[in-house]
Order: structure tokens, then C-alpha cells, then sequence
């Protein structure tokens, strides 16, 4: 035992010989290797935010309610599906080719001129993400934070069939998914030793970072390396005379307008980075004293060294598989150092929980992708319900949520509308002449016809059969219906051209005007526009007969 415990303090003073000179140095080293990594992971987390915000944006310029948002509502719908599935898009808004707001989450800002905002100019060349900012137009309308709301836009441009550019879609991402970001990246353990997460404008300005920071310039060696686009850990002294171990990287892509570039910045004091191995090198210290002083009791202080790191690594299993039950993120398995068998195990543990902390990681992002796909999928059928599977063009259903925004919209214009229902005459003569697949052909070329006859701002829905009703909103007058109800008539009397025959329809149209000042009765309006298309089959079908004006039935 004797000598045991002579090894032991020979061994005990060569390890405090060498703490002093290498301890250090190698703390310093795996911190700035730390630090590093977790730039990059913060790096990866940005750029993958608003590359997903990108994606999100483009395929929302794809949908053809949102390209063509005729139908307001169903438009506003898709915005909205989008942000409840993504919480970090605070607001999103589809303009028209001269930038007024036509749809948004919430109707917040819906008819406001946004022109002159960056998003919309920069959304007009093509898919882009525009830099950090403050609300301009939407802080007094957002809910109320303790954080100043701050945006980083993305947006694209709306193209129809044609190719030619008629709006632009818009995200405003929170900056508050930036914040929890970082909070999240940093342990406990780093949080308490001051660690912290910055990320810096090109600028200088700091977007993320400690509260005194927030948008101040900085200007450090770790930031123009980062700036430079290089990647790598360094010590430094910073603004405030601390000197740190930092982490850098650089987000974004040279030349992809739909990315950002940032610095990110993952730095740390010395001192706090160096306390663990101070703390080392004084146990150690009291250890020597102590095992001089102990020396008659070495063999049961041996044994205890023998089982401390199996009881330590033990503990730490233990609180891992509690953390984990509860639904926590596991902490990190301590590498062991007690003897060789030991530390070998501690190490497979700390890779195995690393290793099961990112598959848990990567399901978790699946999942949300799976749920936004489904929210995607599940919008697209909602809009193939509102259409007529044979024409193409809104059915009923559609007609039903159409007109009383049509009201709505005279009320507010002051320009009256008319709702004309229309019905073929002579179909049911073709059909039984010349098939069924034949009187289909009839049908689309009959909703295409009116379609064409129309004003592209115009509503054409198809009721059922050979009844078609039509939408003409912002009149200059009342004596416009009449006038497009006689020129749509002419337009539908030229004769047909079928796989096995030319045939010759027309068509009873009954016209029913709604005047600004009247109320929004939509039964009162289809009844009055079906009687009056009734009556021109009574005069003799062809014909366009007027209904008689809400008033005067309201008064009979």
C-alpha cells in the first residue's frame, strides 16, 4: 500500500505540473471548438428559416387563388392556413400589380397602398428576402409585445396565364423565432457562464444579441473575418475590454436574392470558459494535500476512485432517461475520466444520447413538414370544391359565398351591380338530337362563350344544367346590365361547333340590378333575377327582360 499511495502523490503532482501548462491552453481550445459549432448550428437555423420561408412564399404564388384572388375570401383563407401552420409568419398579404393590399391575415392593412415598401419593390423582380427592419405600418396593429416587433420580409411575384406580372405575395417572418433560436441553441450550463448568440448586419448592427447590443454597431477581428465569409473560432478583446473565445460563420448565399447574410457570432468570456479548468487544477491541489495526508487510508481512497466514475456516469444515465421520459432534451453524457474502461463507456453513452437528441430532432422537422404539406393539400381541395367539374367555372357553391361580398362591395363603391341569370334554349333539343356527350360540349363551349363576353373583374358561375348566372359589379350606371345583357345575347346566338354538328341556341336572360343603398337581400336578388328570366321565356325566349327594382316589390 505504501507503495500505492507513492504512486499516487507522484502521480497527483506530474498531473498538477502538467495542468499548468497544458490545461489551459486545451480548455481554451474546446471551448473555441464548441463555440464554433455552435455558429454553425445557429448559422444552419437561419439559413433554414428563411429558405423554408422562401419555399413557402413561392408555392403560394403558384396557387390560383392567390394569383388570381377574384374570390377575396378564399385567397385570405390560404394566408391564413399558411401562418396558423407556421406561427412565425406574423403577417401575409397579396397586392395587386400597383400595390394595394387585396388579401392578408387578419384583413390587416386589406386596401392600403404598399407600394413604396421595400418587400413589394423587391418582390416585383423576382423571389426575395429583405433585411432585418422595424414595423412601419403594422406595430400599431400587431398585438402588443415585450419584445419590439421586428421583421425579415419574403417575397414574390404574382404572374397569370400569360406571364405578365399582376401583384406580388409577401411574408413578414417575426423576428421573435431568431430570439427563441438562440436561446435554445445555449445550454443551461453556457447560459449561467455568459454565454452568448449575436447576429450582426453587414453593417455592424447587431440583430440578435445582449440587450445593451441590440441595434448598436460593433465592429470586431471575429465580425470582418465572419463579413469575409470565412468560418472559425478565435480569442479577441471586444468593445466592452472583455476578452472572449468566439465562434464565427456567415449565412446566406453569394448571388441568391432569397437568402441573408449575416454574421453569426457565438462568444464567451475567457474567464468564464477557463473556470472548469481552474476549478481542475485546484481540486486537484486539495487532492494531493489530502491523500498525503490520508496516506493509512489509501486503500479504501482507492476504492472509492474506482467506483466514483461508474457511480457518476450511472447518475448522469439516470437523468438522462428522466429528462427524456418528461419530454425534456436528455443533458449531455460527462466524458468520464476515471480509469480507461470508464471513460470508453461514457463516451459510447454521450455519442448514443447525441446521437438519439438529432434523430429526435429531424422527426420533429418532418412532422412539421408533413403538417404543412396537408395544410397545403388540404386548401387546394377546398378550391376545387368551388368549381364546376365540367365547365371549369365557379358552381353554386361558389356563386352563394360570391354574392354577398359583391353587396358589400357596391355599398362601399357606390356603384351598383347586377346579377343576370341565364338559360339555354333549345339544349334539351341538341341532347336528345345528338347525345349526351355532345350536349356537354355544348355546355363548355356556352360557359366559355360568356366567359369571354365578360370583364375578367366579372363573376360567370354555373347553377346546374343549362342555368349560368353572371356578376356585373362597378356599373357606371343601371342602363350598363341591360346593354352587356344584349350584347352577351348576340354573343351566345353564333352558332356552335360540335365533334358531329354546327347548332345554332340562344338564350332567356333575366337581369335584377342591386343599387348601393338597398339591403343586402340575396334571395330577394336570385328571386327577382329568376323571375325576370322566366318572363323573357314567357315573351317568347331570345330575349332579355328586366326585373322590377327591390323597391317597388318591397312596396307591392
Amino acid at each position: 500500500m505504501l507503495v500505492v499511495s507513492a504512486a499516487v502523490v507522484l502521480t497527483m503532482l506530474l498531473h498538477l505540473a502538467l495542468v499548468s501548462h497544458f490545461a489551459h491552453q486545451q480548455a481554451r481550445k474546446e471551448a473555441q471548438v464548441r463555440l464554433q459549432q455552435l455558429s454553425w448550428q445557429m448559422r444552419d437555423s437561419l439559413n433554414r428559416a428563411i429558405g423554408n420561408a422562401a419555399a413557402n412564399v413561392k408555392l403560394l404564388s403558384e396557387l390560383p387563388q392567390i394569383r388570381s384572388p377574384h374570390d377575396v375570401d378564399a385567397a385570405r383563407n390560404a394566408l391564413e392556413s399558411l401562418q396558423r401552420s407556421v406561427p412565425e409568419y406574423a403577417w401575409i398579404g397579396v397586392t395587386d400589380a400597383e400595390g394595394r393590399l387585396m388579401a392578408s391575415t387578419g384583413r390587416l392593412l386589406e386596401g392600403a397602398k404598399v407600394d413604396a415598401r421595400p418587400w413589394f419593390q423587391a418582390g416585383r423582380q423576382g423571389l426575395h428576402a429583405s433585411d432585418y427592419h422595424p414595423a412601419v405600418m403594422l406595430g400599431k396593429l400587431l398585438p402588443k409585445t415585450p419584445d419590439p416587433w421586428r421583421f425579415v420580409d419574403v417575397s414574390a411575384p404574382l404572374k397569370n396565364g400569360k406571364g405578365e406580372f399582376v401583384g406580388v405575395v409577401g411574408v413578414h417572418m417575426s423576428w421573435q423565432w431568431a430570439r427563441n433560436r438562440a436561446r435554445e441553441l445555449l445550454t443551461p450550463a453556457l447560459r449561467e457562464y455568459g454565454a452568448e448568440v449575436l447576429v450582426v448586419r453587414d453593417d455592424g448592427t447587431v440583430l440578435l444579441g445582449p440587450q445593451e447590443l441590440i441595434e448598436t454597431r460593433i465592429d470586431t477581428a471575429s465580425l470582418r473575418l465572419a463579413a469575409a465569409g470565412e468560418t472559425g473560432s478565435m480569442r479577441e478583446t471586444g468593445p466592452d475590454g472583455k476578452t472572449y473565445l468566439t465562434g464565427y460563420s456567415r449565412t446566406g448565399a453569394e448571388g441568391d436574392p432569397a437568402s441573408l447574410k449575416w454574421s453569426v457570432l457565438v462568444r464567451h468570456t475567457e474567464d468564464a470558459a477557463l473556470a472548469e479548468a481552474r476549478e481542475l487544477e485546484h481540486r486537484m491541489i486539495w487532492l494531493s494535500i489530502l491523500m498525503a495526508a490520508v496516506l493509512a487510508g489509501c486503500a479504501a481512497l482507492l476504492a472509492r476512485r474506482l467506483t466514483r466514475p461508474m457511480d457518476a456516469l450511472s447518475n448522469a444515465i439516470e437523468l438522462a432517461a428522466q429528462e427524456t421520459d418528461a419530454g425534456r432534451p436528455a443533458p449531455a453524457i460527462p466524458v468520464v475520466a476515471g480509469f480507461h474502461e470508464a471513460q470508453v463507456l461514457s463516451q459510447a453513452m454521450r455519442d448514443l444520447v447525441r446521437s438519439e437528441e438529432t434523430h429526435r430532432h429531424a422527426l420533429e422537422t418532418m412532422n412539421l413538414q408533413l403538417e404543412s404539406t396537408v395544410a397545403l393539400r388540404t386548401a387546394e381541395l377546398q378550391a376545387l370544391l368551388l368549381r364546376d367539374v365540367l365547365t371549369g367555372l365557379p358552381n353554386r357553391r361558389a356563386l352563394m359565398e360570391t354574392l354577398p361580398a359583391a353587396m358589400e362591395r357596391s355599398a362601399r363603391s357606390g356603384k351598383p351591380c347586377a346579377l343576370l341569370f341565364l338559360d339555354m334554349d333549345g339544349f334539351k333539343a341538341v341532347n336528345d338530337t345528338h347525345g349526351h356527350e355532345e350536349g356537354d360540349e355544348l355546355l363548355r363551349q356556352f360557359g366559355s362563350r360568356i366567359a369571354e363576353a365578360v370583364r375578367r373583374t366579372d363573376t360567370v358561375a354555373r347553377l346546374a344544367g343549362d342555368e349560368f348566372v353572371v356578376i356585373l359589379e362597378n356599373l357606371a350606371n343601371v342602363g350598363d346590365a341591360a346593354d352587356k345583357a344584349h350584347s352577351l345575347l348576340a354573343a351566345l346566338r353564333r352558332p356552335y361547333v360540335l365533334k358531329s354538328a354546327t347548332v345554332g341556341v340562344g338564350a332567356s336572360i333575366g337581369v335584377a340590378l342591386h343599387l348601393p343603398h338597398e339591403a343586402a337581400d340575396l334571395n330577394a336578388w336570385l328571386a327577382r333575377a329568376d323571375g325576370a328570366m322566366y318572363a323573357a321565356k314567357r315573351g317568347g325566349k331570345n330575349a332579355v327582360a328586366l326585373a322590377n327594382p327591390a323597391k317597388e316589390i318591397s312596396a307591392a
